[in-house]
């Protein structure tokens, strides 16, 4: 029996290769996008922990000076939050492209190879057709010479 040679197989191979590395670059997204999370909520918690610093200060005695620090930090912290939470935003935008490409990429890969399996199938049934055809064909043959000799 030949084997098997599927046509698009390269093209096959080559949606795996993207596969992968659409795969790679989500990876280095959710970390990323876990590393901002984990950032803008330790960004969160230091700032309710600055505020409640100064609550407890003000019923003691806070100087003018002391407070203008304070608000100073929070003004900072503030805007380290908001571009945090941007920043959030604009991957978790990338994170969407590249799952909705890779759903893309899965589905082609997916209709390759059901393209593949049936071409296999019409091939494999072919075969056994022409291997039946063949072995009529070798026992007419027989029957013929058999007869012949037979006849003879």
């Amino acid at each position: 029996m030949r084997k098997f040679h599927f046509k698009l197989q390269p093209l096959l191979n080559k949606e795996r290769i993207y596969e992968n590395e659409c795969i790679g670059r989500l990876r280095v997204i959710q970390d990323e996008m876990l590393k901002k999370e984990d950032r803008l909520k330790n960004l969160k918690e230091r700032k309710i922990k600055c505020q409640n610093g100064l609550k407890t200060k003000k019923q003691r005695h806070v100087t003018s000076e002391e407070l203008k620090i304070y608000e100073e930090y929070f003004v900072k912290l503030g805007n380290e939050i908001d571009t945090g939470s941007l920043e959030l935003q604009e991957i978790a935008k990338e994170l969407r492209t590249v799952q909705e490409e890779l759903a893309k990429i899965i589905k082609k890969r997916k209709a390759l190879e059901k393209l593949r399996e049936r071409w296999e199938e019409e091939y494999r049934s072919d075969w056994v057709l022409s291997l039946n055809k063949e072995m009529d064909d070798i026992a007419m043959k027989k029957f013929i010479n058999k007869l012949a000799t037979n006849g003879s």
